[in-house]
């Protein structure tokens, strides 16, 4: 047994949570005969992983190019430290960024973005951006490939 925070998991609940990170919408049937027990001890586990918030939420993976999103960038910055929360928040509100993480670090904010263009990542970044009070720098990266584990 592993002690992962207030929940002790088993080598299965661990099994079950690389399987369901890599397809969340994996069924109980193929989980149960992935593991050889019943349906309802894999519901029963998963149950309490959603229930002790091991699980947080089922999601999906979005392909942004074919939602026309052809570039992907993340980007850094550096705001006044009274303002990082609220500017954080501020991000998540714009067209095109979806994923906005505080650090500690050399920057206090790294946002992910998918953008139409080029031009368009050049207009969030230079226009929209400098509207909001308190960042001090914008770093902008975009990603040429993505590599993702199985």
């Amino acid at each position: 047994m592993f002690n992962r925070g207030f929940m002790e998991l088993d080598e299965i609940d661990l099994k079950i949570l690389d399987l369901l990170s890599k397809n969340s919408r994996m069924s109980y049937s193929d989980l149960a005969r992935h593991f050889g027990f019943s349906d309802v001890a894999i519901r029963k586990r998963i149950d309490k992983l959603v229930e002790s918030k091991v699980i947080k939420r089922f999601t999906t993976e979005v392909d942004h190019k074919k939602l026309g999103k052809n570039v992907s960038a993340f980007i850094f910055f550096k705001t006044r430290s009274d303002k990082t929360q609220e500017i954080a928040q501020q991000l998540l509100q714009l067209d095109g960024i979806s994923e906005v993480f505080i650090s500690l670090g050399v920057y206090d904010i790294i946002a992910r973005a998918y953008c139409g263009d080029v031009a368009e990542l050049k207009d969030l970044t230079e226009r929209k951006l400098n509207e909001i009070n308190g960042i001090l720098e914008v770093r902008p990266s975009i990603v040429f490939s993505e590599l993702r584990g199985a």
